[in-house]
């Protein structure tokens, strides 16, 4: 998701985030229903004699628990690209600023490039990448 503000004194943020379809809460809740509903199939199939099923679903459970937490946390990470007339700041992370990037201070040239798609539709048109010699951040 891309979204872009641009302020009266001539200065523009992007920020960039994977999409995310539902919040924490949701993926939580449905987690839970999954949970839930594997639970009580190995609880039937340990009731009947077929205990040999509930370690294979408890590691489906922790296997499935280790998926969803690796992707929502991915899915929470985000680029916030401010430019000014004079530098261009990048700044990358999930909930902190951990790796700052500032082209005064590093002496870099960067600058930003707006390629545009001819014959796509208008809402493909500008895709936001910010270049330097030595590395791409797109």
């Amino acid at each position: 998701m891309v979204e872009s503000f641009i302020n009266d004194d001539r200065t523009g943020t992007i920020v960039l985030r994977p999409n995310q379809s539902w919040t924490w809460r949701y993926n939580l809740y449905l987690l839970y229903t999954l949970l839930a509903v594997s639970l009580l199939m190995g609880g039937f199939f340990v009731y009947v004699g077929a205990w040999v099923i509930l370690p294979y679903s408890l590691l489906e459970l922790s296997v499935l628990t280790a998926c969803m937490y690796y992707c929502l946390k991915r899915a929470q990470r985000q680029e916030v690209i401010r430019v000014t007339e004079e530098h261009v700041t990048v700044e990358q992370g999930r909930k902190n600023r951990k790796n700052p990037i500032n082209s005064s201070d590093s002496g870099r040239n960067l600058w930003l490039s707006l390629p545009t798609i001819h014959g796509a539709p208008a809402m493909y048109r500008s895709n936001h990448m910010v270049r330097s010699l030595s590395w791409d951040v797109s």
